[in-house]
């Protein structure tokens, strides 16, 4: 039976191809050139990134019509379709993890490697969005070190073909409304993102349910395609030259609009990405344009096409891999050099790899079950970075034990209680302290939580009681607004009436202060009066510890080690931020000074002319921080004593 038209002969369905454009490979050019130069020049291309947008219009059309096409024939099979699939993703998507693997063998410290491994993991199942959704926003500014955070894409068209050709064969058999239902699909996956976005952004950024409108714009394109072609010859989706020809530079627009209009603060996916989604569309459905003969069939662009998916796979972990190395900034030949590499390798790749593996009838069932084999040795690897946190056997003696990942520290946080998240702004009542006198409250972010094991342990020793007020992300200051961490607001304010009804004697403020210096001035103008008036007499702000540069001391302390042989020196201005955190610590305690809050200065105690303090403890075995900036245990015993013992008025 033929699914769509069961009146159609064999012959009538086999004379609906879709036949090959070219000018659909010069819209994978489109699509993946802007993303290319996204992330290598953020600002160049702001909305560089809705050219994956285009990707799944033209994934959604040219697989359902696949699909739809044998559905006619009466000669679709399930498992030919996972094959084909199998023969033209596995091949380059295995080449491309592997060399980002073992990149990251010779360059990742352990936290940074078992992060990766799970995404391998995640990668070789196709859940890579998931994944993500429980480790970083596609926006934020640790995406751009997370080598293989491109999959996320891949990881939903796979998903989505895993359902939909169930789905199509399902409503293939009302093929009167087909189409429409294919339509209302796509409006209710609409409808669902543009509830979820304002909401929970990185929700509708990475499911599936929140990205399959996209995609279903492209299957009920080809839904209509073949619902017209039952003639010898595919009849035009739409009559009159002058008229496609309006629609094409109307589409070719809306798609410039999205690249250069947008950028990361629109929301997206959201009613803007309609532009790049609905001119996709629009391109696809015209044909004989100029745009489509001066632009998208053009031989650079075809041949760009033609490449775009080992292209894809190839530029980000190459510039990943550079923003680690560089740090903080890539210089711009670099980048470009990634580009033309890139370049090279997709087209090594699809010459070489791709090709050979994909195209041909010949040892089909060896080369699909060699293609699982090896996408399932690659997860097991994943798996095995993963649960080893991190391979750590393969790092130097000499600086293994350096090689924090953060478990040995931030449990001690009361991560989820006292360390709100994203979605908490209460405490739990173990935050309050257990009404012991005097009472001591730390308040700031992440690094707040990072110096309160040291306070309480000094508590217990001298005798006072300690309240932890921390929430990640959150400068510590009443009114602070942060776009990423909406609860910020009502937290902070959660803290004042804490700190209203305890009474403390002290409060600590204690925070990566990463805000400019006319928000944390006003902010301080705004809080410390507040706290004050609450009843606190004595009000501390301790200053920025140390930082680092890149991900973190261990990393930096791996990378000197493959430079010079070495272990780093116990101080050091190697990679250090000082040229932030020398004026930001005067400007800070400029602001104590005019407020009447003591103020401890972490730079002069923990750095002098030679560097900043990288070791402490017995033979300096031990690391300050376990990444950029969060004390470790023994440094946060260290700072905590330090401040203590400064303040007056502070127990001793």
């Amino acid at each position: 039976m033929n699914f769509a038209h069961p009146n159609l002969s064999l012959e009538e369905a086999r004379a609906t191809p879709l036949g090959y454009r070219e000018e659909i490979d010069g819209l994978r050019a489109v699509a993946v050139l802007p993303v290319l130069f996204y992330h290598a020049f953020p600002t160049a291309v702001p909305g560089g990134f809705y050219g994956v947008d285009i990707f799944f219009v033209i994934s959604g059309y040219l697989i359902t019509g696949i699909i739809h096409k044998q559905m006619l024939s009466n000669s679709f099979s399930i498992a030919d379709f996972y094959a084909r699939r199998i023969r033209r993703i596995f091949p380059a998507l295995i080449a491309v993890v592997l060399v980002t693997f073992l990149i990251a063998w010779f360059l990742l410290p352990p936290r940074e490697l078992k992060s990766l491994g799970t995404n391998i993991a995640g990668g070789a199942v196709f859940i890579q969005n998931f994944i993500l959704l429980g480790q970083v926003g596609y926006f934020d500014l640790a995406a751009e070190k997370k080598p293989l955070l491109h999959l996320w894409s891949l990881a939903i068209e796979e998903q989505y073909y895993i359902v939909w050709p169930l789905l199509l064969m399902l409503i293939g058999a009302w093929r009167r409304w087909s189409l429409a239902i294919t339509i209302a699909l796509a409006v209710a996956s609409f409808i669902a993102c543009l509830i979820v976005q304002p909401r929970a952004p990185d929700y509708a950024f990475y499911l599936p349910v929140t990205r399959a409108w996209e995609l279903l714009v492209g299957s009920g394109l080809a839904l209509w395609v073949n619902g017209r072609s039952v003639e010898a010859r595919p009849q035009p989706l739409i009559d009159g030259p002058m008229v496609r020809e309006l629609i094409a530079l109307a589409a070719m627009l809306a798609i410039v609009i999205a690249f250069w209009r947008f950028g990361r603060l629109t929301p997206h996916p959201g009613v803007r990405t309609l532009l790049p989604v609905l001119g996709a569309a629009a391109l696809i459905a015209t044909s004989g344009t100029l745009v489509h003969r001066y632009v998208l069939s053009s031989t650079p662009a075809v041949f760009v096409g033609l490449i775009s998916y080992p292209l894809y796979l190839w530029h980000y972990p190459l510039m990943a891999y550079a923003r680690i190395q560089f740090v903080d900034q890539v210089p711009a030949w670099v980048m470009i050099a990634i580009i033309a590499a890139s370049l090279l390798l997709a087209f090594a790749t699809y010459r070489f790899i791709e090709r050979p593996i994909r195209f041909g009838r010949r040892r089909v069932p060896l080369k699909v079950g060699s293609l699982l084999g090896g996408m399932a040795v690659l997860g097991i690897v994943g798996v095995i970075a993963d649960r080893s946190n991190g391979w750590p056997a393969r790092i130097p003696a000499e600086i293994r034990g350096f090689m924090l990942d953060g478990s040995e520290t931030a449990f001690r946080w009361r991560n989820g209680k006292c360390l709100l998240m994203a979605d908490q702004s209460a405490f739990a009542p173990e935050c309050l302290g257990t009404g012991r006198r005097p009472l001591v409250a730390v308040w700031g972010d992440s690094y707040a939580a990072s110096l309160y094991p040291g306070l309480a342990q000094f508590g217990a020793e001298r005798g006072f009681d300690v309240a932890e007020f921390a929430i990640s992300a959150c400068a510590p200051l009443i009114g602070y607004v942060n776009a990423q961490r909406p609860l910020c607001k009502p937290s902070n304010d959660a803290v004042l009436r804490h700190l209203t009804e305890l009474k403390p004697d002290v409060v600590i403020f204690y925070g990566t202060w990463r805000a400019s210096d006319d928000e944390v001035r006003a902010g301080l103008e705004r809080t410390i009066p507040l706290v004050k008036e609450a009843g606190v007499p004595t009000v501390v702000i301790v200053g920025p510890p140390p930082t680092w540069q890149g991900d973190g001391l261990p990393a930096n302390m791996l990378d000197y080690y493959f430079r010079t042989r070495t272990v780093l020196p116990e101080r050091t201005w190697f990679r250090t931020v000082d040229e932030w955190t020398k004026p930001f610590d005067a400007f800070l305690a400029a602001q104590a000074k005019r407020l009447g809050a003591d103020y401890v200065s972490l730079r002069q105690f923990m750095c002098d002319d030679n560097g900043c303090l990288t070791r402490i403890g017995p033979n300096a075995s031990e690391l300050t921080t376990f990444d950029s900036g969060h004390l470790t245990y023994p440094a946060s015993l260290l700072v905590a004593r330090h401040v203590l013992d400064t303040v007056p008025g502070l127990p001793k």
